[in-house]
């Protein structure tokens, strides 16, 4: 069985700072370093190795995408 035939949901995963890097365009250890240890970033699940739910980091970089959009400046 591979990781598409899960019974279980993927919002519903444990996701580690790869796969959050990936849903996010930045390396593991931006992840780590630079978005994890935000306030509002969802709370880990485990410490070693890193986990967070997967349907918890969809919710945050949506709430967060716009508000990336918002701030950058528009080019003439």
């Amino acid at each position: 069985m591979n990781e598409n035939d899960s019974p279980v949901p993927f919002e519903l995963r444990a996701i580690n700072a790869t796969t959050i890097g990936e849903l996010l365009g930045l390396t593991p250890r931006s992840v780590l370093e630079t978005v994890a240890c935000r306030p509002d970033f969802p709370i880990r699940l485990t410490m070693r190795p890193a986990t967070w739910v997967a349907g918890e980091v969809l919710k945050w970089r949506e709430t967060n995408r716009y508000g990336q959009q918002a701030r950058r400046p528009r080019k003439p």
